[in-house]
């Protein structure tokens, strides 16, 4: 361990995860905002509002190539200088997308946004582990974790505040600022990164890591199905007047945030099955509530993301019991990597499920009805990896 981890003032410890999670921040809200925002850019484009699925699916699509590929070179190269070249082609892509309205050159840029987006916080938190003292690493974690709490709470009602005032295309522009302010950011506060790692342990790739790593994968698919026409979904099919998008947000934001501290202490004294179980029937009512007719915005928001944080912070706790401390990192990439071609998948057959019909009742609820089929499947799951964790302990 270096003398830096060992000697390192608090105060640089926590300024430097404060710009990772900045970091955090800009490159999850530069990835999020776009479903919201192509309810707004689907005129332009003139292509239906559930092609937002394609957009979205796209930039995925570009995250798991490049997560995959940067697994064999990242740790040889120097990542700060890898994240501030990251973050300024990051800006530069999202204030281009400005500059045209032919799809067809959309999807090129979140693809090579999606690339550039798979290893940019890789590199990052990278950076942060290497400089951050052991005893630290944990409060350094929950602060760039943060990052994305932000996002549904501040991040996301501001750009559909300057996108329903001003246009999506200030929307846009507010958030390439962002990513370009975090590269002085990042020459300031990140020291070098002078050092490269000489091992990477790579998990095995046999059917039960397959299996383990893909849990959070599956629990993300539901939602992914229903994120691409959440917009539409809140205005047309449950009343949200636009004006009211940015609130619904936080408020939702808010319920996520509250639902993930609930779940990790009710963990404590609740069974896993019983809370997978209880939590997925909560997914599901909030899935019903559109799918009934039922004029209710805020309820819905509250349930669907609420329970989506709570659904991913069980199996998070199942499958890392699984990997021994050497495998970990590999694991965690296995994973994540896992996770964007599911949320690929759910983005592309989102418009595929709705069909020609668009935002049409029955399209809607062929979609809703998918999506509570595959959550429904999760507890399930879940149980089957404790019995084999279980059996794994006895050996």
């Amino acid at each position: 361990m270096s003398t830096f981890q060992h000697n390192a003032p608090w105060r640089h410890t926590k300024r430097l995860a404060l710009v990772i999670s900045f970091v955090q921040f800009a490159n999850a809200l530069e990835y999020m905002a776009f479903n919201p925002l192509f309810a707004f850019m689907a005129v332009d484009f003139t292509v239906p509002v559930s092609w937002s699925g394609y957009v979205s699916g796209l930039y995925t699509l570009g995250a798991v190539i490049s997560g995959f590929s940067a697994f064999f070179w990242l740790g040889r190269i120097n990542k700060k200088r890898f994240l501030i070249i990251n973050m300024a082609l990051l800006g530069m892509l999202t204030g281009f997308t400005t500059l045209t309205t032919h799809f067809e050159t959309l999807l090129i840029l979140r693809f090579c946004a999606g690339a550039i987006g798979g290893t940019t916080m890789a590199a990052a938190i990278g950076l942060l582990i290497n400089q951050t003292p052991v005893n630290l690493r944990g409060r350094m974690f929950a602060t760039v974790i943060a990052a994305f709490s932000a996002v549904s709470i501040a991040g996301m009602p501001g750009i559909l505040f300057l996108c329903t005032h001003y246009g999506w295309q200030l929307a846009l522009y507010a958030i390439a600022l962002l990513c370009l302010l975090s590269v002085p950011l990042i020459l300031l506060a990140v020291p070098a990164d002078n050092s490269s790692e000489q091992t990477v342990q790579r998990p095995m790739l046999k059917a039960e890591t397959l299996l383990f790593a893909s849990a959070n994968a599956l629990v993300q698919f539901s939602p992914m199905l229903i994120v691409p026409v959440l917009v539409p979904l809140l205005t047309q099919r449950l009343g949200l007047p636009s004006d009211l998008l940015p609130l619904i947000f936080i408020v939702g934001g808010v319920a996520g945030y509250l639902a993930t501290k609930m779940t990790g202490r009710l963990l404590t004294f609740c069974s896993i099955p019983r809370l997978a179980i209880a939590s997925t029937l909560l997914f599901v009512l909030s899935l019903v509530l559109p799918a009934t007719g039922y004029a209710g915005p805020v309820l819905f928001m509250i349930l669907f993301l609420g329970t989506s944080y709570s659904r991913l912070v069980i199996s998070s706790v199942v499958t890392m019991a699984f990997p021994d401390d050497r495998q970990r990192a590999g694991f965690v990439s296995l994973q994540t990597s896992l996770m964007h071609l599911l949320t690929t998948v759910a983005f592309f057959l989102c418009p595929l499920l709705l069909g020609e019909n668009d935002m049409a009742a029955g399209s809607v609820n062929r979609l809703l009805l998918f999506a509570a089929a595959a959550a429904a499947i999760i507890p399930l799951y879940l149980a089957v990896l404790q019995k084999k964790l279980r059996q794994r302990d006895r050996c």
